[in-house]
């Protein structure tokens, strides 16, 4: 079912999962938190929950007020009567690692206190809508079964609304949980983004242009975990200064909330002017890319990095056919990644919305890669041509430079001990 966006009081937007018609009136005091694959990490599973329950209280900081605990295989956010819940939830959504939250409440865990619970939650809902109870009871020391909750809560919501039961995709999920002494029941589902909590896959190097793909690739390979600094390559004064502020705003819409990283700001233009000068017209772009990836690399040796992630699609320009690609990555000794290797530009496109990088990305900026750009560059080079070529350089010495005079600021959270 498609997925719906929801304003509240507050003004911050969230996004509804299997649900077009969430709750209007509804003040929950807990948040439960589930997550996908980290419930197969088997003997890590410890460490990986321990990793997500620090990046949470790291995301809503101090002043949130909000507690944050594990019980048995689950996370449950305490909030507190000050706090404005959807605010916290808006945080957490930007957390890697959360599947989805559910905004609850919690009761007595009997049959007739939650029935009387689920009643006082929808009780004055106006709109009908199809809902659907699912439990889970952490013990089974209760005087009764999932199934019997399903079928008396059901029942319940039912006498108050009127409304149909649809087990599949319902309109209003509501979730059961019974844990230790407590039920807790929520209403409506909330997305996140999965993946796995930030800190449990090394860091690396991200190099930002500007554009659509580079913040989708980060987006990516830091939803599997990784903690990044990012590097960006800029023609000033050739160009305006719009790349750079572009790429500020794009690392922080990435970046996981409560943490902070560096940014890099690599003046490129010295260079390009002789490489344009010196060197055939047809492998400006990818000289450009091979001194690029050089300092990228020797940033990431600084950072104590594993691995550089670029925005490359096979084939969507002259400088991403395999061959110009085997000649880029063979100046590295650190792995290059590509998250988006296989996607075309239409599903980059989609990504960047969701993520919400896209409406930054296309606003106007005068491209490092772009500025002098040859008319037909070279599609199919060899590295032996192209070390040939750089011969008339001390590469060292350039790649040297560009790391020093690198301008070097803060993304993120600065001052915080989350550092990336």
């Amino acid at each position: 079912m498609a997925a719906r966006s929801i304003y509240y009081r507050s003004q911050v937007m969230l996004t509804f999962s299997q649900t077009e018609k969430p709750l209007t009136h509804f003040s929950p005091s807990h948040l439960l938190v589930h997550y996908g694959e980290l419930a197969l990490k088997g003997r890590n599973r410890d460490h990986f929950e321990e990793t997500l329950v620090q990046n949470m209280r790291l995301a809503l900081g101090p002043e949130s007020g909000s507690t944050v605990r594990r019980l048995y295989g689950r996370l449950i956010v305490l909030l507190t009567p000050e706090a404005i819940w959807d605010r916290v939830a808006e945080k957490l959504t930007r957390v890697f690692g959360i599947e989805y939250l559910m905004p609850a409440i919690t009761s007595e865990p009997t049959l007739e206190a939650m029935s009387r619970a689920a009643q006082e939650v929808v009780r004055g809902e106006s709109e009908p809508r199809t809902f659907g109870v699912h439990c889970k009871r952490a013990t089974k020391t209760f005087p009764f079964d999932s199934l019997e909750v399903q079928r008396v809560v059901g029942a319940a919501i039912q006498g108050v609304t009127e409304w149909p039961v649809k087990l599949k995709d319902p309109d209003l999920p509501v979730k059961v949980e019974l844990v230790n002494h407590a039920a807790y029941l929520g209403f409506g589902r909330i997305d996140g983004w999965g993946g796995l909590p930030t800190g449990v896959a090394g860091k690396v190097v991200c190099l930002l242009s500007g554009g659509i793909d580079s913040p989708v690739a980060a987006h990516r390979i830091l939803r599997r975990g990784a903690t990044a600094a990012y590097v960006h390559f800029h023609s000033h004064p050739h160009t305006g200064l719009e790349s750079q502020r572009k790429v500020r705003e794009l690392a922080a819409l990435v970046q996981p909330p409560g943490r902070w990283s560096r940014l890099y700001g690599i003046a490129f233009a010295e260079l390009q002017r002789r490489i344009v000068a010196q060197c055939p017209e047809a492998l400006r772009v990818i000289l450009y890319r091979r001194f690029m990836v050089r300092a990228a690399e020797a940033i990431a040796l600084r950072e104590g990095a594993l691995a550089l992630v670029t925005g490359e699609s096979l084939g969507q320009v002259a400088s991403q056919t395999l061959e110009n690609l085997r000649t880029i990555d063979c100046v590295a000794k650190l792995p290059i990644l590509r998250p988006l290797i296989g996607l075309d530009k239409d599903e980059i496109v989609k990504q960047a919305q969701r993520i919400g990088t896209f409406d930054t990305s296309i606003e106007p900026h005068g491209d490092c890669c772009s500025f002098l750009m040859p008319q037909n560059p070279a599609t199919r080079s060899t590295p032996e041509y192209l070390e040939t070529v750089e011969k008339i350089f001390d590469v060292d010495a350039e790649v040297a430079r560009l790391v020093a005079e690198a301008a070097v600021e803060e993304v993120g959270a600065p001052g915080s001990n989350a550092a990336t």
